[in-house]
């Protein structure tokens, strides 16, 4: 490896842990940075999963003039999933759950819009205490 792709791999490890996404979201559920937000994936036993738009401080839930559109990729297969508002979160429901390819979800927070935040699949179910999720692509 060139030295200038050591250095890269380091900042980009270095500014994602500063942001929060190598530990447990609020809710128990795993954190991206898609850009002024964070999203909070938040898996349940159902195959069904939460989505929480989160400031950078991984706190303030809302729904309120934001969106959430998501969409499993597994290969060259892509099932667009129904996301509704609920409260302080969006719930997002599979056809087959959370078992294999990539999480893609494209969201807006309070008209911020986001690039796309990607989890890698499958993701581990929380328990109440928010202990399982150990880093944003689904490796633990």
């Amino acid at each position: 490896m060139k030295l200038v792709e050591v250095l890269a791999v380091v900042f980009l490890t270095t500014v994602a842990l500063a942001h929060g996404e190598d530990k447990p979201g609020p809710n128990g559920g795993y954190i991206q940075m898609p850009g002024s937000f964070h999203t909070e994936v938040v898996p349940e036993k159902d195959g069904t999963f939460k989505v929480y738009l989160l400031t950078l401080q991984n706190d303030n839930p809302t729904i309120k003039n934001s969106s959430v559109a998501a969409t499993i990729v597994n290969g060259k297969k892509k099932q667009k999933l129904d996301c509704m508002p609920m409260g302080e979160h969006f719930h997002c429901k599979t056809k087959s759950g959370l078992k294999a390819g990539t999480l893609v979800i494209s969201a807006n927070r309070e008209g911020a819009v986001g690039v796309e935040a990607k989890y890698k699949l499958p993701l581990k179910l929380t328990n109440a205490k928010g202990s399982a999720p150990q880093s944003h692509d689904g490796h633990h």
